[in-house]
């Protein structure tokens, strides 16, 4: 079904968030692994992030997105929070990335010919070289592709590295979450979406790959969820514990500022 601009963002908005001021959770439950010739691809670890979204209206059907996310690394073997990762091809173990936070980072979605645009985007760990956004309805469902090029580098021990540090390296991360066309012909200002998404980088140095070439990815599924609802719930009680700072009682507490 051909779309318009408006129609776009609308699908946009209250798929990923919401048309009023409430902001929206989405988990993000992911696999990392590297990918080196010779080798079948290896599993490093397990990624369990929650990441908060609102709408700021904007002149012109356009609007602002604030984000920011936590997150925890899981150690594949052991289940519990990630502290070291043994290389399988050189037998080290090092010390590994546990946890991240990012922002508060933002873009703006703004109508744009038939479609909708994503700019001005701002990320205090990373530099955006290119974005698309695409909606399309069909068969009863909407489906928004969004994909992001950027120049950023991947969580370390400590946090994630500033982009003069040296450890930056090009990336593209590809979102793509559907939701029911029968939903949005509702007037409910928020509707129920789920996705799938991807990442891509090369390696962070605390996988002790050194100069060997490869792909770092991570991919996983992505879930909208309200602040209060703990959606997965181990992730939620370690979250809890590594941002104590971040939570009222069982309700996750954005911070735009």
């Amino acid at each position: 079904m051909t779309l318009t601009s408006s129609r776009a963002a609308d699908i946009y908005r209250r798929t990923l968030t919401s048309s009023d001021a409430e902001p929206t959770c989405w988990w993000y439950l992911g696999t990392t692994t590297f990918v080196t010739d010779g080798h079948p691809e290896i599993i490093v670890n397990h990624v369990e992030t929650a990441m908060l979204y609102r709408a700021e209206p904007l002149d012109g059907g356009a609007f602002r997105v604030p984000w920011w996310e936590i997150g925890v690394f899981r150690d594949a073997i052991t289940g519990e929070i990630a502290n070291q990762w043994t290389n399988p091809l050189s037998g080290e173990t090092l010390s590994a990335a546990r946890k991240f936070e990012e922002g508060p980072s933002g873009y703006t979605i703004r109508p744009a010919g038939d479609g909708i645009e994503l700019v001005d985007a701002v990320q205090a760990m990373a530099k955006l070289e290119k974005a698309t956004v695409t909606v399309i309805e069909r068969d009863g469902r909407v489906a928004i592709t969004q994909l992001e090029e950027k120049v950023r580098s991947f969580p370390a021990r400590d946090g994630i590295p500033d982009l003069d540090e040296g450890q930056s390296k090009r990336s593209k991360t590809v979102l793509q979450w559907f939701a029911d066309a029968a939903d949005l012909a509702s007037d409910a200002p928020s509707v129920p979406s789920t996705g799938i998404y991807s990442f891509t980088i090369g390696a962070p140095p605390w996988l002790g790959m050194g100069d060997r070439q490869g792909v770092f990815s991570v991919k996983g599924l992505m879930h909208k969820a309200p602040l209060e609802q703990p959606l997965n719930r181990r992730g939620w009680a370690d979250l809890k514990v590594l941002f104590p700072e971040y939570f009222d009682g069982e309700t996750i507490q954005p911070r735009w500022r």
